[in-house]
């Protein structure tokens, strides 16, 4: 029988590799909602294991005046004439969680 650890590591790492929000996810695995938010933040180091990646932005189909950001459910919405400064502050954050 493997341990609690080891199966809520091993839900863990599905829905993030799943693409779904954590409450489609739970939906569609039969897992309580509470339970998963309440082991995810018991064992943080599987949410930020793999940190942030990039993503290739194909300018030419953006909006040069509005860009949105999403990570792990947060949106950040950012105009032309952003401040550099407050979006590291933001993120740096967001990171911590």
């Amino acid at each position: 029988m493997s341990s609690p650890i080891s199966e809520w590591s091993a839900k863990i790492s599905a829905w993030r590799q799943s693409g779904l929000t954590v409450a489609a996810w739970c939906r569609t695995n039969s897992v309580s909602y509470y339970r998963f938010l309440y082991w995810r933040k018991r064992l943080p180091e599987l949410d930020h294991r793999e940190g942030g990646s990039f993503v290739q932005l194909n300018v030419a189909a953006a909006n040069p005046h509005n860009i949105s950001l999403e990570c792990n459910g947060v949106t950040v919405h950012l105009s032309s004439g952003f401040d550099p400064e407050l979006l590291g502050d933001v993120l740096s954050l967001l990171r911590r969680g």
